[in-house]
């Protein structure tokens, strides 16, 4: 009994390293590709004389031959001075090139490539299902190239949310992440990313509890696969008793909650929100532009609505009339441009 006991404990163990093995080849192969973001911020203090500088710290994944690097937004939004390392420490100088806020995503640029440096590859977010075992790399507390291993606990739609007229999603994991690990790669066990880690959902004064990725895919559309006019607005879909209680005229339309400069809702001059309040336990803006219809569509809170208006945006060239119309100051107003070169 006691040979049986021997054999089935050392059989059960040497299960345990050939399972291992496989993630550590995975782990050595997708380690290249991730990064160290380091910002600072001069005299924080409105420019008070003496200030000291303000640091912070996060992660990101190399994604393009020439440079461009993912990481989340809130690590990059207030650096002024943003420096990159990869394995080797030596920092790069990088920039933003493109950010969206609600998403929490933003797109760096190298100042150079070092020479030899690992592009990390996509794979399909839609195929994960819960249960599936993910892993990111990261630096939790500046300890950077950590690896840490968890399953994927569910997929979430946070309500009517839309970056652009992308609906989100985010991947909620049991991975132990932390100050430091924001940014980072969520890769799948053939070292994909599939994910960028943005936040962790945990109790006051821990730093524990479910982590949360915004999904590969809604990342590829936002920061890397649109060729598209960029629109440049983050909204929040209302319908139902919300449309009612902030008197819609329809059975829906998107309440404007920022605009980028430079986009083209910044050209047809619509206005986001000033207001800050909560609705249902989300912070909400309120007080811009409520869209009611685009590029000649009425909102009416359908997904059908949402892959029509992006085929639109697809379809737009250099010249093309856009116009929409919003409900502002309780009357419909109509607000229309064209569309100019990138």
């Amino acid at each position: 009994m006691l040979g049986l006991i021997v054999v089935a404990v050392a059989w059960c163990a040497l299960a345990d390293t050939a399972s291992a093995q496989p993630l550590r080849e995975v782990f050595r192969r997708a380690n290249p590709s991730v990064v160290l973001v380091r910002t600072t911020v001069d005299n924080p203090a409105h420019g008070a004389s003496g200030a000291p500088p303000t640091e912070g710290m996060g992660s990101g994944v190399l994604v393009s031959d020439d440079g461009k690097v993912l990481t989340a937004a809130h690590v990059v939004k207030a650096g002024e001075t943003i420096q990159v390392s990869f394995l080797d420490g030596a920092p790069i100088p990088a920039r933003v090139i493109s950010m969206a806020p609600f998403a929490d995503i933003a797109l760096l640029q190298l100042d150079r490539v070092p020479l030899g440096a690992t592009v990390a590859a996509f794979g399909d977010s839609d195929l994960l299902e819960t249960g599936d075992q993910v892993f990111t790399i990261g630096a939790p507390y500046g300890a950077n190239h950590s690896l840490a291993v968890g399953w994927i606990s569910a997929r979430r739609h946070p309500s009517g949310v839309y970056e652009d007229a992308t609906a989100l999603e985010v991947l909620q994991t049991d991975l132990d992440v932390f100050e430091g690990n924001s940014g980072g790669p969520l890769f799948d066990m053939k070292g994909h990313v599939i994910g960028i880690v943005t936040h962790v959902l945990s109790e006051e004064g821990s730093s524990r509890g479910p982590s949360f990725s915004v999904a590969g895919n809604v990342v590829k559309r936002l920061m890397l696969e649109d060729r598209r006019p960029w629109f440049g607005v983050e909204s929040l879909m209302l319908e139902g008793p919300l449309a009612e209680a902030l008197n819609v005229p329809g059975p829906a339309g998107l309440l404007v909650q920022t605009v980028s400069p430079g986009s083209l809702a910044a050209r047809l001059g619509l206005r986001g929100g000033s207001l800050p309040t909560t609705i249902a336990d989300a912070p909400v803006l309120l007080g811009g532009d409520i869209l009611l219809e685009v590029l000649g569509k009425a909102i009416d809170g359908s997904a059908t609505f949402m892959s029509g208006f992006l085929a639109a945006l697809d379809r737009l060239q250099v010249g093309d009339f856009v116009s929409v119309r919003v409900w502002r100051g309780g009357k419909a107003v109509l607000l229309s441009t064209t569309v100019t070169a990138p």
